[in-house]
């Protein structure tokens, strides 16, 4: 994430009332509104101005909603579905002045996370990253000879544009887009990057597009995901469902597909599941920094692992614009510079992230020639973000076309070096050609 976008844990900022604790009170009690669960004879109802969405059966037991969190000296067990009361105030058809449409997200208990898992966050601002994302978050229900399924997508530009993954629709024989006010929209699909594993569709209202924020989280960190259950009954407003869960590592390929084993990606150690694919990964300002791709089990505990915004968003630019996505290339064969195999144990304190790309052959006559890039140097930075590993080079680069300009930031013996380089279309008889970089 960018420095600003950077949610840390911790209560609201600027919290300093002042008031003294009275020797008498409970040592440690807090009251209900400034924490993140509460007694049952506490809760009185949903705040005033507040719908409660009417959940039917849900998917899987972990959605169920159940009782106060139980605590304990080292852990605590989170069981609680998180959001409820999702209100659509419409007063304008403009999408982001102060009097277009405004999603509220009340919340009510804590988001759902794997057992001793999570960050805390303060609840006014997790409210907060929820209403600026949920206006831009549709659930899709897909329809097979086998029958149907549900999946989540995001609006990636305007004009009913909406990318999720390609193993949520493979297979599709219709695809109905529910949207955050329940009204349902047929979908056609736009095109397919099988690479990737994106897709896009395309339906005839125009939502807002979400903000996607080339920044990646930081291993060790806290995130947060929301996902989206279907009303019940079924024309109700989806609900939003909120996870907390610690990064494993970014910025580094992960061994769950071979989506993520080629591109870098973020894993996060957090309980959502396949029905959750294409569900966004939020930071602190309500932007996606991720979409989820996959998830895969360890042990008892899941791994989602996330494909970077500014893949997911790149992908969906040029899908909308030509069908297909052509990558440019900067004619160079790299490895880790701390060299890594694609993460397969998920069990441990978080990865530490590669420190760059090595370049370990450059193609004669490619653009990193043409500028002098010579092997032995380590690529740290595409355009001033962050290159980690030689699977980041490759996601930064894939959605860039042949022609654009690009800001390498490189190390040679030490000294940092940075340069522009003007990315061509792939060389047919070059070694490593057919996939970027």
């Amino acid at each position: 994430m960018d420095g600003e976008d950077q949610w840390t844990p911790g209560g609201d900022p600027g919290d300093d009332s002042g008031e003294d604790v009275e020797p008498d009170r409970m040592l440690g009690w807090i009251s209900p509104d400034d924490r993140l669960w509460r007694h049952p004879s506490e809760s009185g109802g949903p705040p005033t101005g507040s719908s409660t969405v009417v959940m039917g059966q849900p998917r899987r037991p972990s959605r169920t909603r159940s009782g106060p969190w139980i605590m304990g000296g080292t852990a605590c067990i989170v069981l609680a579905l998180v959001v409820t009361g999702v209100v659509m105030v419409t007063t304008s058809t403009a999408e982001h002045d102060p009097g277009g449409p405004t999603t509220t997200v009340s919340l009510t208990a804590a988001p759902t996370t794997e057992p001793g898992g999570g960050h805390p966050v303060a609840m006014a601002s997790l409210a907060a990253m929820m209403s600026s994302i949920r206006p831009s978050t549709v659930v899709m229900t897909i329809g097979r000879s086998s029958g149907t399924t549900v999946t989540t997508g995001l609006v990636a530009e305007s004009g009913g544009i909406i990318v999720t993954t390609w193993a949520a629709l493979s297979g599709a024989k219709s695809i109905i887009v529910i949207e955050p006010g329940g009204s349902r929209q047929v979908a056609t699909l736009v095109g397919v990057d099988h690479p990737s594993g994106l897709a896009v569709v395309r339906i005839s209202d125009d939502l807002p597009a979400a903000t996607f924020d080339n920044g990646d989280p930081t291993a060790g960190t806290g995130a947060i995901a929301m996902a989206l259950e279907l009303g019940h009954p079924t024309h109700e407003s989806p609900t939003p469902v909120v996870y907390s869960g610690t990064v494993v590592s970014a910025g580094q390929a992960v061994a769950a597909d071979a989506v993520t084993s080629t591109f870098a990606a973020t894993a996060v150690r957090a309980p959502l599941s396949h029905d959750d694919l294409g569900c966004p990964l939020v930071n602190g300002a309500g932007h996606v920094s991720g979409m989820l791709e996959k998830t895969v089990q360890d042990g008892a505990s899941t791994i989602s692992v996330f494909l970077p915004a500014g893949l997911v968003l790149g992908v969906a630019q040029q899908l909308v614009s030509s069908g297909s996505v052509i990558h440019g290339w900067l004619g160079v064969d790299t490895s880790d510079t701390d060299p890594t195999t694609p993460t397969s144990t998920y069990v441990g304190a978080a990865s530490t992230p590669a420190t760059g790309a090595r370049l370990d052959s450059v193609n004669p006559g490619g653009p990193a020639a043409l500028n002098a890039m010579q092997p032995g140097d380590i690529i740290t930075a595409i355009d001033d973000y962050p290159v980690r590993s030689s699977a980041e080079l490759t996601t930064r680069l894939y959605p860039d076309r042949p022609g654009t300009p690009v800001q390498v930031t490189l190390n040679r013996g030490g000294a940092p070096m940075t340069m522009t380089v003007t990315l061509a279309a792939a060389d047919p008889d070059a070694q490593g050609s057919n996939a970027s970089p």
